[in-house]
């Protein structure tokens, strides 16, 4: 096997990623805007056209900064004479609706152009993936934990959209990769990689901030368990003194970065931006930002001060969140261990499962010994994978024990870590597996589970959002268990247009669409004022001779033929309708759809 991967290795390695680029592509052609793309794309054109960063602040500029860099080579309108943008302090969603869909822009070409850097990314970040682990694990591990990555409908359903999510799980491996490198040899070179790379996992997304004391404690176990390598007083200089430097360099780096992004933001706005973004709580802050916004030199870190201290806000705040027919203005403990066991393919699972099994087996084998003495040992001879474990750890319990319920993709950080120790185990149970016959039944049912893990992704395909594994029947039941970016972010609008149009049964249909694309848009006309110039604003469609109605769960009961409504809506309406006293969806709820567009909009026939 290891001479037929090596003979055809980069036909191998080519072959995967190229079908990741295509799947992309095409399936991403379908998708409508999702609802944070409305923020995130005129912010990060808006920092590259006016070195402004009032827009989005909540998030740190890169991943939007290189989605946003297709959009300067072309001819774009920008909403700047709109009060969003020239008096409120953050506007970015009227500014988003306005220069996405009603100045006069082409939507669909923004909205593609802008996803192309993110995917490029996500081809990126699998083939570094793959030399990372290739050359620390030999070359089965590395094609199997791309195989793995690669035809994950998870990962590539949001590998396409413009969010920070697979930003973050990329930038934070590099960081992990470039750290590795100077643990192994500290000098100036991996000392000054090692800094740049965790500075751009900052850039990247607030939540990166976390590798800071996993990165030190990983230097401190390097000081303690490597005595093979220095006397503990150099590694203590070396490891420890290190991590400080790179730890600096990348605080130099985030301000650096800021310094143009908050270039020509007006002083007075970004004060205006400090006190409404921090209210109550965190209000104790904002003389401090203010004072701190009066210098050039203060400005940029004031700004990236803010955005961590919104997140820390929103993150105490909660987000009304659906899980397993309740609903919660907070979180659930369950929710992320529950969103990775139906997400999660059955197949990938069930190999994890034989791993963790074969992994604990193997640790507790041998001779017993000191917890501590163990610890050590293993520190030395798997260093690469405690670093992950302690890792999935940590971001697991964070993740459970937070307030922000908002999908598997804010487990993108630990998943492709996941993908790498599952595949080590694995090529390491075959290989260490002494019987041939036993050996080759082995690599059959391993070789079963991957063409099932496969085709989960080419049967789903386009639909990647909404995948769902066999545990819960597939994506058609997924308002049974959990809604929002697991299966419904507003990626079908357009599909659903297509189905209303090829449908002459529909005369009229309800919309009650959650997402961020613009149902006026796609199903009605644009108005022009007495002298033919486009009316660019949200009143500036005739929706009279289209096919949609608007609709809302406040609304009543719907008296028409057919009803399309956003699964996320529908269920999260649970919650809605008893604050607002009145019965919301309850009357539709209990009707089955005729259609499930992308399983994310269920459309009703009521008459």
């Amino acid at each position: 096997m290891i001479g037929f991967l090596k003979k055809y290795e980069k036909l191998i390695v080519a072959s995967l990623l190229s079908l990741m680029l295509l799947l992309g592509i095409i399936s991403m052609r379908g998708d409508s805007a999702i609802v944070d793309e409305v923020a995130h794309i005129p912010a990060g054109y808006s920092y590259l056209k006016f070195l402004d960063y009032r827009l989005n602040p909540e998030h740190p500029p890169l991943i939007k900064d290189i989605a946003a860099l297709p959009l300067l080579f072309l001819k774009l309108k920008f909403p700047t004479n709109i009060s969003a943008w020239t008096t409120e302090p953050n506007g970015q969603w009227e500014v988003g609706w306005n220069f996405i869909y009603h100045i006069g822009n082409n939507a669909d070409q923004i909205i593609f152009y802008s996803r192309l850097p993110i995917l490029a990314l996500a081809i990126i970040f699998g083939y570094v993936l793959y030399r990372f682990t290739k050359r620390r694990f030999g070359i089965e591990v590395g094609i199997l934990t791309l195989f793995l990555y690669t035809f994950s409908a998870n990962i590539l359903a949001h590998a396409r959209f413009v969010t920070t999510d697979l930003g973050i799980a990329a930038f934070i491996f590099f960081a992990f990769y470039a750290f590795f490198n100077f643990l192994e040899k500290p000098s100036i070179k991996t000392i000054w990689w090692a800094g740049f790379f965790l500075g751009l996992a900052q850039l990247a997304k607030f939540s990166a901030i976390m590798i800071y004391p996993l990165f030190g404690l990983l230097a401190l176990i390097t000081v303690i368990a490597w005595k093979k390598t220095k006397h503990w007083q150099i590694r203590l200089r070396d490891y420890l003194g290190g991590f400080i430097i790179i730890s600096l360099i990348s605080f130099i780096l985030i301000w650096l970065f800021y310094i143009p992004h908050t270039l020509h933001m007006p002083q007075a706005i970004q004060d205006e931006l400090i006190r409404a973004s921090l209210p109550g709580k965190y209000s104790s802050v904002v003389p401090f930002l203010t004072k701190l916004n009066d210098s050039f030199l203060g400005k940029p870190l004031a700004q990236y001060l803010l955005g961590l201290a919104m997140v820390f806000n929103r993150v105490k705040s909660g987000n009304t969140t659906y899980l397993l027919g309740q609903v919660t203005n907070q979180s659930f403990m369950w929710y992320f261990p529950v969103t990775y066991l139906i997400k999660m393919p059955l197949s990938f699972l069930i190999i994890s499962l034989g791993t963790i099994i074969y992994a604990v087996y193997q640790y507790f084998k041998k001779t017993p010994l000191k917890i501590w003495y163990k610890f050590i040992s293993y520190a030395n001879n798997h260093f690469i994978e405690l670093s992950f474990i302690l890792f999935i750890i940590l971001y697991s319990y964070l993740s459970i024990t937070g307030n922000l319920n908002l999908g598997i993709r804010h487990l993108f950080p630990i998943i492709p870590l996941i993908f790498i120790l599952v595949s080590k185990k694995v090529v390491e149970f075959i290989t260490n597996t002494k019987s041939k016959t036993k050996k080759q039944i082995y690599s059959i049912i391993l070789a079963i589970l991957l063409i099932w893990y496969g085709l989960s992704n080419i049967i789903t395909h386009p639909s990647y959002v909404a995948y769902f594994n066999e545990l819960i029947g597939g994506g058609g039941n997924a308002y049974k268990y959990v809604t929002d970016s697991n299966i419904d972010w507003g990626q079908d609008l357009k599909r659903l247009k297509e189905y209303a149009d090829s449908n002459t049964e529909i005369d009229k249909i309800a919309v009650d669409y959650f997402g961020g694309g613009d149902p006026n848009y796609y199903f009605c006309k644009r108005k022009y004022d007495s002298d033919g110039k486009l009316i660019a604003s949200a009143s500036g469609y005739d929706c009279s001779g289209s096919k949609y109605v608007l609709w809302h769960a406040d609304t009543g009961v719907f008296d028409g033929k057919y009803i399309a409504v956003s699964e996320t809506y529908l269920m999260n309406d649970i919650y809605w309708s008893k604050l607002r006293g009145d019965q919301g969806y309850s009357w539709l709820r209990n009707k089955t759809p005729i259609k499930k567009i992308g399983n994310s909009i269920y459309i009703y026939k009521i008459k």
